[in-house]
């Protein structure tokens, strides 16, 4: 029988939530609710979406007979991992399985704890173990596209990676579904109080308070909380349910706890395992706190109940919010496949490559077996194009070749994968960029001496100065080199006279003007009794270190006059390479040849945007990051440095950005990554 009081269940709706500004590790949630309505506009939002809740929620109320519940509501449920990593896949299933699992048992009280309530039960009259009509289960089909490729339709509804909400606790991508996102953080958990899920809140939870047993690499549930009742909790909350006591500390008697008429008001919260759990007295002479209900702070093996009229409430919650909850995602997918493209951009010069090569990943669902037939659109005129194989009908692998690219104009060209069945037909895209950017400067080759398919301009110092004040009248030049690659360096010299010219050259690579650094001096060698006549000294092979700073650098020459023993030159000219400096151009571009995978977790969303965009990771290096963005000219319109932090999380904004394609370099210590991104 349901001891439940209508009018004290609308009172709480009604009135205004306090928040308590105490702080704590076991739950964050009035920590994040104080924190959130200090912006105007979130409060402001806040306060319009609770006053339509609270109209939903009593009319639902007073024409609904909360006794005569229609079928049990099913929840859909996604699941994110930010910091975990995808060969963790399995067992992460594994364990949000495990964990909407316990979810199900203790909303329903099939719990097998739950026989401890029977036996203090006695004790508590008038409150009951709670039973919500409500089911959660992990959404297996209709996913959202473009956010996660391993996110397969008919697998669970798990993105590992993904940055949900550019590590807010709102993600619109994810509207309709139940959102948990797990994560290291400050709290055991926290969740808004009253989620929306028309907005894709979520309840966050930290990596050691998720599902329980032996956990895997990166989530692992840690006692004593670690039988995944936090998140039962939190769950809580966002269903609209406050603690059941007053104050975390220092409460009083006399508030009215939380508004639940079969909860009996606490002061104060309740930490460890109360031996026995009636041993902690409430606001009523004589009856012991509900210590034991989800809702309170107790180990996770000391908490096990919600009371009925706690239930009622969410159950009135969740049918207020129904219609926005997205449906027939539990079914199981229609048997069909996917088609994922790996990688799903090339950008390059075609001077350097003359192919590109796309695999397409062609995955079952359900059984399918019928034989699916492929073929490719989109393919620019003059180039060829090849797949292998043209046909599947069990798991395989796809493999377009694109030859003779070295035709294409600058541009950004987009390819489509068709897959057809007699039943099923699904595609997937693919782009490749041309950009002259990234191809190397030809410049003034009237000296250049080629070995190894040089990249460098010579330096022609064709007119030397007086031998006083050696100098070349050299003009600057521009050219481009790649991060990573060798080159060969020549440096043309020309002397009026029987003497040495000792010839120096310094490259910024770090851009930090400086050319004292290691690594950035070069000896050209002596070359003697040059007249009249350019020379070519020695190439010498010059390695881009694989941290250049990607941009504008310059290289700086300087040659200095020695006399043969017994000559009475200047000695002056001797001390140092302070002849005129002649100054190079270069473009240090990154290594685009460099595996994504090196940067953990890595996620740029929105692909296309409108110039603001998130970009995600986990750093591994421990030093400072780097973020630069160029158009396709190769001309940097954004580059900023972040200390280096446990998950970089950081909104990028190009000002005045005009449309069109951008290369975005990352760049986390030595590990470096150049992605496309799309202006619309």
């Amino acid at each position: 029988m349901k001891n439940f009081t209508l009018c004290v269940l609308l009172g709480l709706l009604l009135a205004a939530v306090p928040f308590n500004s105490h702080a704590q590790d076991r739950c964050g949630m009035e920590e994040y609710m104080e924190e959130m309505m200090k912006d105007p506009e979130y409060a402001r939002q806040y306060e319009e979406k609770q006053k339509a809740l609270k109209q939903r929620l009593q009319n639902y109320l007073n024409n609904s007979d909360l006794y005569q519940r229609g079928g049990t509501i099913e929840i859909p449920v996604a699941v994110h991992f930010p910091e975990a990593s995808e060969a963790e896949r399995s067992c992460l299933e594994a364990l949000a399985q495990n964990q909407i699992d316990i979810l199900n048992a203790d909303y329903t009280a099939t719990n097998s704890d739950i026989s401890s309530w029977n036996a203090i039960s006695s004790q508590y009259p008038g409150t009951s173990a709670g039973v919500a009509n409500i089911s959660f289960c992990i959404a297996t089909s209709n996913h959202p596209t473009g956010l996660d490729p391993e996110l397969l339709e008919g697998n669970p509804c798990i993105t590992i990676g993904y940055n949900f909400g550019g590590g807010s606790n709102t993600d619109g991508n994810w509207s309709g579904y139940l959102n948990f996102v797990i994560r290291n953080i400050g709290a055991l958990g926290f969740s808004p109080l009253f989620g929306d899920i028309s907005d894709g809140d979520a309840v966050t939870m930290d990596n050691n308070a998720f599902g329980s047993g032996a956990g895997c690499t990166s989530v692992v549930p840690g006692a004593p909380y670690n039988l995944g009742r936090t998140t039962t909790h939190e769950l809580g909350h966002f269903f609209g349910l406050n603690h059941t006591f007053n104050a975390d500390g220092g409460g009083t008697c006399g508030s009215g706890g939380d508004g639940i008429a079969d909860t009996p008001e606490v002061a104060n919260s309740t930490y460890g395992c109360p031996n026995p759990p009636t041993s902690v007295p409430s606001c009523t002479p004589g009856q012991p706190a509900l210590t034991m209900n989800y809702m309170d702070y107790v180990n996770d093996a000391c908490m096990y109940m919600f009371s009925q009229d706690q239930m009622t409430f969410a159950e009135a919650y969740i049918s207020s919010i129904q219609a926005d909850i997205k449906p027939n995602v539990c079914q199981p997918a229609s048997p069909g496949f996917n088609l994922i493209a790996d990688p799903q951009e090339i950008v390059t010069c075609p001077n350097n490559d003359t192919e590109a090569v796309y695999m397409f990943s062609y995955n079952t669902i359900q059984g399918f077996s019928e034989t699916t037939n492929f073929s490719v659109s989109g393919v620019p005129p003059g180039v060829s194009s090849d797949l292998s194989p043209t046909t599947l009908n069990s798991d395989g692998t796809v493999t377009l070749t694109l030859s003779n690219i070295s035709s294409l104009a600058n541009n950004t060209y987009t390819m489509t994968l068709t897959g057809t069945s007699s039943s099923v037909t699904e595609q997937a895209s693919v782009d490749l960029t041309i950009t002259s950017s990234l191809c190397p400067s030809e410049g003034d080759l009237s000296f250049q001496t080629r070995v190894t398919g040089v990249n460098f301009n010579t330096i022609n110092n064709s007119s030397p100065g007086a031998k006083t004040a050696p100098y070349s009248d050299f003009t600057s030049q521009s050219t481009d080199v790649e991060a990573g690659q060798n080159y060969d360096l020549t440096v043309n010299i020309n002397t009026d006279g029987n003497f040495l010219v000792i010839t120096r050259v310094w490259i910024d690579w770090n851009q930090n003007c400086s050319f004292d650094d290691p690594g950035e001096e070069y000896d050209m060698g002596d070359t003697a009794n040059v007249v009249d006549q350019p020379t070519t000294s020695s190439p010498l092979t010059v390695s881009v270190p694989t941290d250049a700073a990607s941009g504008t650098t310059i290289m700086r020459v300087s040659a200095k006059y020695s006399p043969p023993t017994g000559n009475d030159f200047p000695t002056s000219c001797e001390i140092g390479f302070d002849g005129e400096v002649e100054d190079y151009t270069l473009n240090v571009m990154n290594n685009l040849s460099i595996d994504e995978s090196i940067i953990d977790n890595l996620s740029v969303y929105p692909n296309p945007n409108n110039g603001t965009f998130n970009i995600g990771f986990s750093p591994k290096s421990g030093e400072d990051i780097t973020i630069q963005v160029y158009d396709i000219r190769g001309r940097a319109i954004f580059e900023n440095t972040y200390n280096s932090i446990g998950r970089f999380d950081e909104v990028i904004q190009l000002t005045n950005a005009e449309s069109g394609v951008y290369l975005l370099n990352i760049s986390d210590g030595p590990q470096k990554v150049t992605k496309k991104i799309v202006v619309d």
